[in-house]
């Protein structure tokens, strides 16, 4: 009996059945080369596709999740002191808060011995006497003067030194006010109800004290920082960012936290580049009420380099420089060579596929076999 013509579907899996081996044979040899350019579609059925385990993922446009992921170390705004600065030099005598406690702006949190201090405070006093003094002085001339009892030169040096008066005690003023002094406290340095040299550290802002530096009895050089605070103003990222990668970063640009639906805006970018380690260094303000704590390291997501389509790095095959991407076409799959730009553990293309697309991630090996076995080999 003569047999039937055979199915054109079983024609197809005969051929794909002899082209499947020889292709591997081929990709042994050839070392896996394939110019992806001259590459031809491969025709499949859908139960071919089935029966090789195929396995298509639709491509989508990429967007702020899928750029480069960086390190970043959360910071205290540095447009806000999150130090305690002791401006004086001399012995840390008392905290007066522990780790955690919350304080507000220009709490006292410590108090400081300082030999220094002292020094201003006579300056000060000094000055607030010889003020008293050269008050009475030009009160008394200028009557004086009215009287015709005095020359106006005399009057005028009386002035002058009235003047000089009132400018030293203002200098020395501002030096106590700038170590926290108030006006109470200045009323209580002639009274001497304020132990000399008293110097209370006051918080910079409000927020919550996370580490004290120094111990009780430990002396404290001037201008160095005390303690530390988890401010209530907004918290920002530093990270350093490969040079080519931050090329395309701006100023004003919404950057993603890895994994998460938080967000930050970049606020500033070194103009440099680090000749050392090639890197530029960023901040950004994060946007969302935030549980993170200054020091701790978060993952920042770069937006992409280019508008474009994210691709998969399992739906690439490699030979040499140049990149193919398998793509589910009306009659079964068809190889594309396209350029490609390297995107966290992805790609991207900024042309050559459409998002919607449905693009082979598991198989392509097979696929790369058959396709030298169609005669798309060197």
């Amino acid at each position: 009996a003569m047999k039937s013509p055979k199915e054109p579907s079983e024609l197809t899996t005969n051929r794909f059945s002899f082209a499947l081996p020889l292709a591997l044979s081929l990709a042994l040899m050839t070392g896996g080369k394939v110019n992806a350019e001259e590459a031809e579609a491969i025709p499949l059925s859908r139960d071919e596709a089935v029966r090789m385990k195929l396995v298509f993922q639709p491509a989508r446009s990429a967007d702020l999740r899928d750029g480069n992921s960086i390190p970043a170390t959360v910071i205290n705004s540095p447009e806000h002191s999150a130090q305690a600065i002791a401006l004086y030099s001399g012995t840390l005598t008392r905290w007066h808060r522990v780790p955690g406690d919350a304080v507000s702006a220009g709490q006292p949190i410590a108090t400081l011995s300082s030999p220094g201090l002292m020094a201003v405070e006579e300056s000060w006093l000094k000055a607030h006497h010889d003020l008293e003094q050269a008050r009475y002085e030009f009160d008394r001339d200028n009557e004086l003067f009215k009287e015709g009892i005095i020359a106006r030169q005399r009057l005028q040096q009386t002035r002058r030194r009235l003047q000089q008066v009132e400018f030293t005690l203002a200098s020395h003023r501002q030096q106590l006010t700038r170590a926290g002094f108030t006006d109470t406290d200045l009323a209580q340095l002639p009274s001497g109800k304020r132990q000399p040299g008293e110097y209370p550290i006051k918080s910079p802002a409000a927020g919550k004290l996370s580490e004290r530096l120094f111990n009780a009895g430990q002396a404290v050089p001037a201008n160095t920082p005390v303690a530390t605070l988890q401010a209530d103003s907004e918290l920002w990222l530093e990270a350093a960012v490969p040079a080519v990668l931050a090329a395309s970063l701006e100023v004003g640009d919404r950057l993603q936290l890895t994994d998460t639906d938080r967000t930050a805006i970049l606020k500033y970018k070194n103009a440099a580049v680090n000749p050392t380690t090639q890197m530029v260094d960023i901040m950004a303000a994060l946007e969302q009420p935030q549980t993170s704590l200054p020091g701790q390291t978060l993952m920042l997501t770069l937006p992409p380099l280019a508008r474009g389509v994210l691709v998969p790095a399992a739906a690439v095959t490699h030979s040499g420089n140049a990149t193919t991407i398998y793509v589910r076409s009306e009659n079964g799959v068809e190889a594309r060579a396209v350029a490609l730009l390297p995107m966290g553990n992805h790609y991207l293309a900024t042309g050559g596929i459409f998002p919607g697309e449905e693009l082979v991630v598991e198989g392509t090996a097979l696929l790369k076999g058959i396709q030298l076995g169609l005669g798309g080999g060197e």
